[in-house]
């Protein structure tokens, strides 16, 4: 095809294209039966769309309910993505949605996410806000927010979100369950509709730490049609949970216990001394200068790679199986009727990426950020922070504007709030852009409020983290 002329080639390609869909039907792809919707009892307003889909075979999972992010592909429903209109219809499930029924799990629904995932508390759902089944009151964190409240009203055993900045951990914390943020692209994305390529992962939320590994061993593992996620090998979580820690040196990088809520300071240093408590456990206090920046630099890549995905229709990334939601993504995101934050959003990545070199100074700050982490895990088994710095703010009490706001003062938060998407987002969005393993695990309530602690592992030591992450899920359990 080299020299032809464009319109040659393309018309080349789409005789190989129909050529192609003429062969006899695919025998290879898993039989599944599509999902249909079903009514469900919602006290929550978890749910996106309550459903069922029939069962295949006994699995690893067959004892659990699952839901996955509306944002994920499940055959048989229309999916908006918080929107109010995207209307994706996906003519096959997702990677990890084959997987978790394939395990035998018992699928329930997808749930509510802030709209096309820009949103950090669960309030920029079309369909309306989240409630938080553990604080009355409170936000549930976002975007993944539906998938934390279904866990923690007992709607769903597991849960499926996804996590750019945070999406994963932050609503876990606030509704005190367990969130893992594996390694990058240990899940594959493969019919996950995308934020940020390079920042996106998929993840877990479950009731405990044992349940999150068993739905994680169950979707992870390099996708075949996706040959990128080849080196995505990975070994068993659930067998190796109850090992010993053995000899276990923790690292708390200071700067991200520096800026949290005292109550929340308080309560994560207390796990800390239960921590060091314990036999072989030794924890060294590392600097982290870098961390001020971290949620900053994540949010100039998450706005200018989706603004780019908007403009050239998603189509830049592609593997094929969510070309649906990337065709139904509009030029302009007004058009699936997004709240207004989320238009103001999507300018901001597009003048990022008008003649500047924004999103280049930002890979800068970020190289830096990857380097200071591998260096202290050269030094630490696993690091640990507070999952948020706050405990789950009100509805209404977290802005929406782009940047920070360390110094608390909401500069940037329209109507005077007090906290900014970065200040929730500070000590989750950092390994997002490194890619490393996080885990938030529940650690109590300060105030009634559920907060939640961070195990960061090395680049695929998704099984340490895990098994620091148990270890301190037991400590709080003795000490509740």
């Amino acid at each position: 095809m080299t020299g032809e002329p464009r319109s040659d080639a393309a018309r080349r390609a789409r005789r190989y294209a129909e050529r192609v869909r003429r062969l006899p039907g695919d025998d290879t792809a898993p039989a599944f039966a599509p999902a249909t919707p079903a009514r469900r009892r919602d006290p929550y307003d978890a749910f996106a769309t309550p459903a069922r889909a029939p069962r295949l075979s006994e699995g690893s999972l067959s004892d659990l309910r699952v839901a996955t992010k509306d944002n994920v592909a499940v055959a048989g429903l229309v999916h908006d993505a918080g929107t109010g209109s995207l209307g994706w219809e996906p003519d096959a499930d997702a990677a990890v949605v084959e997987r978790l029924r394939a395990a035998g799990a018992e699928f329930v629904g997808t749930t509510r996410m802030d709209a096309l995932a820009l949103g950090v508390t669960g309030e920029a759902c079309r369909a309306g806000p989240t409630e938080n089944p553990a604080a009355e009151g409170c936000v549930p964190g976002g975007s993944s927010s539906g998938s934390a409240a279904a866990v923690a009203g007992d709607l769903a055993d597991v849960a499926v979100g996804t996590d750019t900045g945070g999406s994963v951990r932050l609503p876990a914390a606030f509704c005190g369950v367990v969130g893992v943020k594996p390694t990058y692209d240990r899940v594959p994305r493969t019919g996950v509709l995308d934020l940020a390529p390079t920042l996106d992962h998929v993840g877990v939320l479950a009731r405990d730490v044992t349940t999150a590994a068993r739905a994680l061993d169950a979707v992870s593992g390099a996708d075949p049609l996706r040959p990128t996620t080849a080196a995505a090998t990975t070994t068993r979580a659930l067998a190796t949970l109850e090992d010993p820690l053995g000899r276990l040196r923790v690292g708390v990088p200071e700067a991200f216990v520096e800026g949290a809520d005292p109550r929340v300071t308080a309560a994560f240093e207390a796990t800390v001394a239960d921590l060091t408590g314990l036999p072989g456990v030794t924890v060294e206090r590392l600097a982290f200068p870098e961390h001020a920046d971290a949620a900053f630099v994540n949010q100039v890549h998450t706005l200018a790679e989706f603004a780019r995905l908007v403009e050239a229709g998603g189509r830049p990334v592609g593997d094929g199986r969510a070309d649906g939601a990337r065709g139904a993504l509009p030029a302009d995101v007004a058009d699936a009727d997004v709240p207004e934050r989320v238009e103001r959003l999507v300018a901001t990545g597009r003048a990022l990426n008008r003649g500047t070199d924004a999103y280049a100074d930002a890979w800068d700050a970020r190289r830096r950020l990857i380097r200071r982490t591998q260096a202290c895990l050269d030094r630490v088994d696993v690091l640990v922070t507070p999952t948020a710095p706050v405990p789950a703010p009100g509805f209404g009490a977290v802005g929406d504007g782009f940047g920070d706001a360390a110094d608390g003062s909401g500069a940037d938060a329209p109507g005077g709030a007090a906290l900014s998407p970065g200040d929730l987002l500070a000590n989750t969005a950092p390994f997002n852009c490194t890619g490393n393993p996080a885990v938030s695990v529940p650690t109590g309530t300060v105030e009634g409020l559920p907060i939640g602690i961070q195990v960061v592992g090395q680049l695929g030591a998704d099984e340490t983290a895990l098994r620091v992450a148990r270890t301190v899920e037991s400590v709080a359990d003795e000490t509740a």
